[in-house]
């Protein structure tokens, strides 16, 4: 495996309008994508999160193969990825997630629901005191960090509670050219300390993300040790 940290060359970024408009995750995800893919029928085969540096997009990818800088608009580090990891060892971590929660209708179909408007509605039904209702960050910071849990436990890692942050609650939202509807998620980003139970599992975790919404940006597991 391989980490990327990939920068648009400043030019670029300030005089393309492809660029300088990024507010559409398919656009970013299309970049992402020409790095990697030559065709619409390739499998993704990376995981990416995109951060601000001062007004210029960093990219982190995690990917099977090196990315392929063919374009001349990027600027990108790649080093190996195969962290040394250890049943008990402490780490520091940063995630952008799509914490969904899936639930069945009267038919029994299934239809996934974003956790934390799935609890205000959960919430509005059982209570008519809109007053005594939760800020909107409370709950984001309670069923975030209860999905993540969930997380945790099948990805070989353990997180308390008291040392994870959930905030950041964003909508995306966007149209897939020739789509027929648009396509709207949204997401949290954590950061915290976890416990590492089972080596294998949490590598797997590392490679391949966490939750759904992997192909616009969530899912990478970013960790470094703690000093």
């Amino acid at each position: 495996m391989y980490m990327s940290k990939a920068n648009l060359l400043p030019p670029i970024a300030v005089s393309d309008k492809s660029f300088t408009n990024m507010g559409s995750s398919y656009n970013i995800h299309r970049m992402v994508w020409s790095l990697f893919s030559k065709g619409p029928d390739n499998e993704r085969s990376f995981l990416y999160r995109q951060e601000s540096n001062g007004t210029l997009p960093t990219f982190y990818i995690v990917s099977e193969s090196e990315p392929e800088n063919e374009s001349e608009v990027w600027d990108i580090n790649v080093k190996s990825y195969d962290p040394a990891l250890r049943p008990g060892q402490e780490l520091s971590f940063s995630l952008r997630a799509n914490p969904i929660v899936s639930k069945r209708d009267e038919k029994g179909k299934q239809h996934r629901h974003d956790v934390v408007m799935d609890e205000k509605f959960s919430m509005k039904k059982e209570s008519s005191d809109k007053d005594n209702c939760p800020y909107v960050s409370e709950i984001v910071q309670r069923k975030g960090v209860e999905w993540l849990q969930k997380k945790a436990d099948k990805s070989g890692f353990l997180i308390d509670e008291e040392q994870v942050r959930a905030d950041g609650y964003r909508n995306h939202k966007f149209y897939k050219p020739n789509g027929k509807h648009n396509i709207s998620f949204n997401t949290i980003d954590f950061t915290g300390v976890l416990t590492v139970t089972d080596p294998e599992l949490f590598k797997q975790a590392l490679f391949e993300g966490i939750g759904p919404a992997k192909g616009f940006g969530c899912g990478l597991l970013l960790v470094r040790p703690i000093r």
